[in-house]
């Protein structure tokens, strides 16, 4: 969807069509003769359709599973800028890179990036992207972790900090937890609010917002799996409506809900929690849509 602009459309085809798929028609198509593609991660700019479907081609011979995935586009006149995440397993050729060229390493890699375009005349005349450099460098090996880093914990470690988050924190409201297991800038990512939540006071105040809509409130883990620095947990909450909760007043009723979060860790902390959840599901035990 275009969301009302056209211009957004042409940009989220510049990304799935031309950078995930390799698509020559679409180059053709939405950029301009004089085009002009510039990265930090590469020395020269690109020209033209086909100077940059030169480095998309290099990009997808080099990671065979490259792929870029659009997060946020913020549009006006002819600008849109594009938050992404992007990543890859470099099993292929030489990536070219400010540091020359990296021969395959087997790593994969995962970043964030921003891309701003230039569109006119439903042409994109000119993309100017800045991304991670230092985590793809780190990553891909090119640059070596500091000396002294703190070593990453193990898998059991990690599922010990997300087994205190859901039993002391979510289902029993110890607020000195948080600040003992979650990074600083903490992010807390569910669809049901607007913006992320970050950091020790704001989560704290989500758990007591939802502590205080569903006071009995418990968090039960029906599944969980590790892999390096990431856990899933796919969990059941119970609890009772007694609070006011997304607009929904206090109707007394018996919820049960269902969901998966996906927690990353670093250096012993939790650092992000992403959340998805039968959110329509709940809305309809709160009353607020028919069943």
């Amino acid at each position: 969807m275009a969301q009302g602009n056209p211009n957004k459309a042409i940009a989220r085809r510049y990304f799935h069509e031309i950078m995930n798929q390799a698509s020559k028609d679409t180059a053709y198509e939405i950029l301009s003769d004089d085009f002009v593609f510039t990265l930090p991660t590469h020395p020269e700019p690109f020209h033209g359709p086909d100077g940059f479907l030169g480095l998309v081609q290099m990009l997808h011979g080099a990671f065979p599973d490259f792929y870029i995935d659009p997060q946020d586009m913020v549009a006006n006149g002819d600008w849109v800028a594009t938050r992404w995440v992007g990543g890859g397993t470099h099993t292929g050729g030489p990536l070219l890179t400010v540091k020359g060229n990296v021969e395959a390493t087997g790593n994969y890699f995962q970043i964030d990036g921003m891309t701003w375009h230039t569109i006119k005349d439903g042409k994109i005349v000119e993309s100017i992207g800045h991304e991670d450099t230092l985590g793809l460098m780190l990553q891909l090996g090119v640059i070596p972790a500091a000396e002294g880093a703190k070593a990453e914990t193990t898998a059991a470690e990690n599922e010990a900090l997300v087994a205190k988050y859901f039993g002391d924190i979510m289902s029993e409201g110890k607020l000195d937890v948080v600040e003992e297991i979650l990074d600083p800038q903490f992010a807390f990512i569910i669809p049901t609010q607007p913006e992320p939540i970050v950091g020790y006071d704001a989560f704290k105040g989500f758990v007591g917002y939802l502590r205080n809509a569903f006071p009995d409130i418990k968090f039960t883990v029906l599944r969980q799996m590790a892999e390096n620095n990431k856990v899933a947990s796919r969990w059941q909450i119970e609890g009772t409506h007694n609070g006011e909760f997304l607009g929904a007043p206090p109707t007394g009723n018996h919820i049960k809900d269902f969901g998966i979060d996906i927690f990353t860790i670093r250096h012993g902390k939790i650092v992000s929690v992403h959340v998805n959840e039968n959110d329509f599901g709940l809305m309809q035990q709160l009353g607020v849509i028919p069943a």
